[in-house]
């Protein structure tokens, strides 16, 4: 699926070779990442292709563009995702590298873009790992919580990602019909206040939608700010959550703590929340 394309195909004319385009092929998008960086874990869901630091456009993976050039150009390929998971919400994930390549295009023909696999860059920070698989848990729940957070190694419910050791997900049963589950980070977090990106990684299963959002002081307040509703999965997910709104609005805002939280729905019999390998990422 195109996405976006300055330079499009769709005027081809076979008898003028320069509007014939070459194609390039992206397949996937992986990541590669360290222990200090948790999970490699990843939903790339778009390609955004330059040519010579031209942007030709942004694609769904996995993706055939069309390209009005030929012989050896510069390709740069940035990994893009879904903001929030939302699909008009698609951007550039600012803290993975650029893939680059000199290559040859040939006009009417498909060359492959291999060995797609981006890093974090340097300059990430991750204030916040919890992958669940330590003896504590860096989430509490609080006064408003009926029920608790616990820790499952049942391996057909654990997330699992190949070539990785997971042990342990994070796990919430609400039954009571006035059940209230919400959790917070047992520890506070400045943010940037620079309006650079902040975003909250994490995979979830559930069958219950969750509210996602954080809390923080501001003019002595403490603030609660809801950011987004998870909805319900039949599969674990992957979701880049946006938490850098609350920085431009409310400058000097402080001492953040991430929270999850939400209330039994009537009609559910049980609702069953998992999550796993939640990041707090920022420059």
């Amino acid at each position: 699926m195109i996405l976006t394309v300055t330079l499009s195909s769709g005027c081809e004319n076979k008898n003028d070779p320069d509007l014939i385009p070459s194609y390039l092929h992206i397949e996937q998008i992986g990541l590669n990442s360290n222990y200090e960086q948790g999970t490699s874990s990843e939903k790339i869901t778009d390609a955004w292709v330059y040519i010579n630091e031209t942007l030709i456009g942004a694609f769904e993976l996995p993706a055939t563009v069309p390209i009005l050039a030929d012989g050896e150009q510069k390709i740069t390929i940035r990994p893009g995702i879904k903001i929030n998971g939302i699909a008009n919400t698609r951007t550039i994930y600012p803290f993975f590298t650029d893939l680059k390549r000199t290559m040859v295009l040939v006009r009417d023909s498909v060359v492959n873009f291999n060995d797609t696999i981006t890093y974090y860059r340097e300059s990430t920070s991750f204030p916040w790992i919890e992958n669940f698989d330590l003896s504590g848990i860096t989430l509490d729940t609080t006064s408003k919580s009926t029920v608790g957070i616990s820790k499952i190694s049942d391996p057909e419910f654990i997330f699992h990602n190949p070539g990785e050791d997971n042990d342990y997900s994070a796990f919430i049963s609400m039954d009571a019909d006035s059940a209230v589950f919400e959790a917070t980070t047992t520890q506070t977090y400045d943010f940037p206040n620079d309006g650079s990106a902040i975003f909250l990684e994490m995979n979830f299963l559930t069958n219950h939608p969750l509210v996602v959002g954080v809390f923080y002081t501001a003019s002595g307040i403490r603030v609660q700010r809801p950011l987004l509703i998870l909805n319900k999965t039949d599969d674990w997910n992957k979701i880049y959550v946006n938490l850098t709104v609350p920085t431009y609005d409310t400058p000097g805002a402080k001492d953040f703590q991430i929270f999850f939280g939400t209330q039994k729905e009537d009609g559910t019999e049980e609702a069953k929340i998992y999550l796993d390998n939640l990041k707090l990422v920022h420059f």
